[in-house]
């Protein structure tokens, strides 16, 4: 055999036995990736049912809470012990609960009614944008519990509502019980699911099923028929993840049954097999038996051929196709990458910058070779940056992360994450650096957004009830480190019902706006002004001097309110009730301090309002 023809057959079984020992390898590696990519499917699917339960459930607590808050008023659990022992007439009693009740009723959304109920199970008032079409007589609830209510003649079948109930304690007693009725707007979007999946809530007892209807648009309480679960005869238990079943149409599906921890409904979730697998199951059958009648061929030629060289090749062929591949996905996720990317020098002078970062600054790639890539960062908006202090923390951490400002001619800065990363050569020193930029613009602006929702009123701009006790806690710790005093002041304004009840709602937002501009402009530089809620505001003191400097700014807070407010284009005269509580004579905690200078203006607007008392 010449040489040529013996470079051929060489050649030919290295090419052959390179494919068929691809062939093996790959059946030795599909193997388990193929049982982890299954597996991983069924988890997949499977924290989708638990994250719809965890979310349903935290809509649950949300609702217990706010009836739980609208309970929990002291003043509220004093005047229904009154009325359960006679000291109070259920008409009085409605007169002096209702305007609080109503004001929270506004507050509340997705709200259908409210129903307070006296100790013995008998109501006194509902209120709410359902509450007059709601059936007469409601028996009491026992807890949260989901249950149809006739609200239209033209719908027998009834609309379902979320109903929670919390009572009113005083003395560790029930003296009465808030009963809150809400609309399901909030549910729906743990409801939503693909196209090929199902959800719904099953009562403990089966008994109920809550589901929307096929349009989505609505939300309907029927009887459980042909729930899977219950076909199956499979109950929600902490040992069960899933179990397979078939629809009527004979449709293979993967169903789940979630409880909802602390509620006696369960989750019940069902997505198409195909859906969730794929094609994956066929393809593999036919992949597998092709690969491994190929690979008992390869093993059989490779093993009495050419068995050293063709490992040669294979090794050297696959080094060559890992290395071509590497390097061209790198160059499509470099080019492609919204990301923006520069190559620079150790002294950050730019080599290259992918396409993203010519966007950005708005210079052609090729021109920005040799600047200083420090020009599009802006200094205003974060720390100065210098490329000795980036190489000192190179050398300690091997990367390099922080938040800058890129700016570019004609356009405003925009924040973005920065990463750096060495490159080093062969004997391990810094050659170039990569520098990647993410914009994290939607981030930054959701962080203050959400910064300002959870601290400051809505409707006021001022510092909310969670902020005041912020503010409150820090005003303690301080005076308690500097040993000086400072006065905590309860304000309810005086004369606003009448405000709401004749101008309307609006006019009242827009009263409380103007109250709170006045009493911002008539504190003084280290004073904190907050509202607690509806017409309730808080003011806390910087250090005082003597009593009377708190005298002094109550006196200026109630004149400052005295004044005529221009409303709608009419004159509107309100008063101001203060309380005040000294720190540390009336009280050393939060807590202490907010229940004397309450206690002290609930004493005001007892003795004949528009004024001001101690604690």
């Amino acid at each position: 055999m010449d040489i040529f023809e013996q470079k051929r057959r060489i050649i030919s079984i290295a090419i052959v036995a390179v494919v068929l020992t691809g062939s093996i390898i790959a059946v030795a590696v599909s193997a388990p990736l193929i049982r982890q990519i299954h597996q991983q499917a069924t988890e997949s699917a499977s924290r989708v049912a638990d994250t719809k339960a965890q979310s349903i459930k935290a809509i649950f607590d949300h609702h217990r809470g706010l009836a739980l808050q609208t309970a929990s008023r002291s003043e509220l659990a004093r005047m229904m012990a009154e009325y359960r022992d006679g000291h109070l007439s259920a008409e009085s009693l409605k007169r002096l609960t209702r305007p609080r009740l109503e004001d929270s009723a506004r507050h509340i959304d997705n709200l259908a009614a409210i129903i307070r109920f006296d100790a013995s199970g008998r109501e006194l008032i509902r209120v709410g944008p359902l509450a007059n079409r709601l059936p007469a007589n409601l028996a009491r609830p026992s807890g949260l519990d989901i249950q149809n209510y006739a609200l239209e003649p033209g719908n027998p079948a009834g609309t379902p509502l979320l109903q929670t109930m919390a009572s009113i304690q005083n003395d560790n007693e029930p003296v009465g019980y808030d009963v809150l009725l809400f609309e399901l707007a909030s549910l729906k979007p743990a409801f939503e699911t693909g196209p090929d999946s199902n959800l719904c809530l099953l009562d403990a007892q089966r008994t109920r099923r809550l589901s929307l209807t096929d349009d989505l648009a609505r939300f309907q309480l029927t009887p459980p028929d042909g729930c899977l679960a219950e076909k199956e005869r499979i109950m929600a238990t902490s040992e069960l993840d899933h179990f397979r079943s078939s629809l009527s149409d004979g449709t293979r599906v993967l169903a789940f049954v979630r409880p909802v921890e602390g509620y006696p409904w369960e989750l019940h979730m069902h997505s198409r097999v195909s859906r969730v697998f794929g094609d994956l199951i066929k393809d593999i059958v036919i992949s597998v038996g092709l690969i491994m009648l190929l690979s008992a061929i390869a093993g059989i030629w490779v093993w009495r051929s050419l068995r050293p060289l063709v490992h040669a090749l294979v090794d050297q062929a696959s080094l060559i196709a890992r290395s071509s591949e590497e390097l061209r996905l790198a160059q499509q996720v470099f080019n492609h990458t919204h990301e923006a990317i520069a190559i620079c020098d150790t002294r950050l002078r730019i080599i290259r910058v992918n396409p993203a970062f010519g966007d950005i600054t708005g210079i052609e790639p090729k021109q920005l070779m040799g600047k200083k890539l420090l020009e599009f960062i802006d200094p205003a908006h974060c720390q100065e940056i210098t490329h000795e202090a980036i190489h000192r923390h190179l050398v300690a951490e091997n990367a390099w992360q922080g938040e800058v400002w890129l700016t570019a001619p004609g356009s405003s800065p925009s924040p973005n994450l920065l990463t750096v990363s060495p490159v080093r050569n062969a004997r391990g020193q810094f050659q170039q650096l990569i520098l990647t930029f993410s914009d994290i613009t939607a981030r930054v602006q959701a962080e203050k957004q959400m910064f300002r929702l959870a601290h400051f009123d809505k409707l006021t701009g001022l510092p909310n009830r969670s902020a005041l006790e912020t503010h409150l806690e820090q005003a303690i710790e301080q005076a308690r480190r500097q040993h000086h005093h400072f006065a905590l002041m309860f304000l309810d304004l005086d004369k606003f019902k009448p405000v709401n009840d004749t101008l309307g709602h609006q006019a009242g937002d827009e009263l409380l706006r103007h109250v709170a501009k006045r009493l911002k402009h008539s504190m003084r530089a280290n004073d904190v002004v907050g509202r607690r809620g509806g017409d309730e505001f808080v003011i806390i003191t910087g250090p005082l001097g003597n009593d009377n400097d708190a005298l002094h700014i109550a006196r200026k807070v109630i004149q400052v309110l005295n004044k005529p407010f221009n409303i709608k284009g009419q004159s509107v005269q309100i008063g101001a009730s203060v309380g005040i509580a000294l720190y540390p004579d009336n009280g050393q905690t939060a807590e202490t301090l907010l229940a004397r200078a309450d206690k002290a203006m609930y004493t005001v607007k007892a003795s004949g309002r528009n004024n001001l008392a101690f604690a």
